[in-house]
């Protein structure tokens, strides 16, 4: 699962106490939490007797955050299965690498200052800048983008998707069944065909705004979910989040997934298999973990609204906490 390619010590604790949050002004920093970090509380799911534990994971993630969650540990203890959602990535081979990189690169002679809005590229330009100036005139646009994305988390001091490992390197530890779910793809090549279509350009316009002020509000998402602020992190995650929840859902997905209805298709599709896959749990196990994106635990039509529509028993952290 490390092959996966995917694509604060001080917090400012008015900016999380609120569900109305709103990004710093650029001159004014937001400090990344560090140390030893709980994250968020767990949702939990009831079928009779059955039991499944629910841990929303964001991307990125605090580099410098340990995350250590007394509850998760321990009733995953208890647990005979870990599910952990990898739906929307994909494991990349060596020949699949070759074929990524090659399809990335515009044809010889062409920038991609010729292929995006002047005003884009300029935008472009001065965010780069605050992220290291990486190279990204030889990329299509949706190649652009990823490499922006990789140049701001390293100097945000961020990564990429660490919790769904460790609650794997945890699940191993206690010898519990490791179940990584993801829901079928259309072929490589198809996908590559589809991100090399101009229409991604949206992709890297909702990137810009999302960190062109420095990054603001993706510290702010990085220190919600350290802290397990729930009302913030469903305020930030839609616009600030790295992963499909963030600024690669709406126009940005439609554009990669080769148009709307095939986005709306497949999100219908990675429902109903995720679905599926924890009724199969939820039957089969007292007690099931799953660690999902955490946008799925928030949307009226995510995985956690589909468990409730199908006549499953949901209990918000708050509630869990105050019993």
């Amino acid at each position: 699962m490390r092959n996966t390619c995917v694509l604060a010590m001080a917090l400012l604790l008015p900016l999380i106490a609120s569900a109305d949050v709103e990004p710093e002004e650029p001159d004014m920093q937001v400090v990344l939490v560090r140390g030893v970090q709980a994250g968020p509380a767990l949702w939990k799911v009831t079928s009779d007797e059955h039991v499944m534990w629910l841990l929303g994971e964001i991307s990125p993630y605090p580099r410098q955050v340990k995350w250590k969650s007394k509850d998760f540990v321990k009733l995953l203890a208890r647990s005979q299965e870990l599910l952990i959602d990898f739906s929307g990535y994909w494991f990349i081979d060596d020949e699949s690498r070759v074929a990524l990189t090659k399809a990335e690169k515009l044809a010889p002679g062409t920038k991609l200052k010729d292929i995006i809005s002047p005003e884009l590229h300029a935008r472009l330009q001065t965010t780069a800048a605050r992220f290291g100036n990486p190279p990204l005139e030889q990329w299509h646009a949706f190649a652009a983008t990823n490499r922006l994305v990789s140049a701001a988390m390293k100097t945000l001091e961020m990564e990429s998707f660490s919790v769904r490992f460790e609650a794997a390197r945890l699940g191993e530890w206690h010898k519990v069944k490791t179940t990584p779910f993801a829901t079928p793809e259309i072929s490589f090549e198809q996908r590559l065909r589809n991100w090399q279509q101009p229409a991604n350009e949206v992709c890297l316009k909702r990137l810009l705004d999302a960190i062109e002020d420095g990054g603001s509000g993706v510290l702010m998402l990085a220190n919600a979910w350290s802290v397990g602020s729930i009302s913030a992190l469903r305020e930030l995650v839609p616009q600030y989040s790295f992963s499909r929840d963030g600024f690669r859902s709406g126009e940005c997905a439609d554009a990669m997934h080769g148009s709307a209805q095939q986005a709306r298709e497949y999100k219908l599709r990675r429902n109903k298999y995720w679905l599926d896959e924890a009724e199969r749990a939820l039957k089969e196990n007292r007690s099931t973990m799953a660690v999902v994106l955490m946008s799925e635990l928030f949307e009226p039509d995510g995985y956690l609204a589909g468990l409730r529509e199908r006549g499953y028993e949901i209990t918000e952290p708050r509630e869990i906490l105050a019993k």
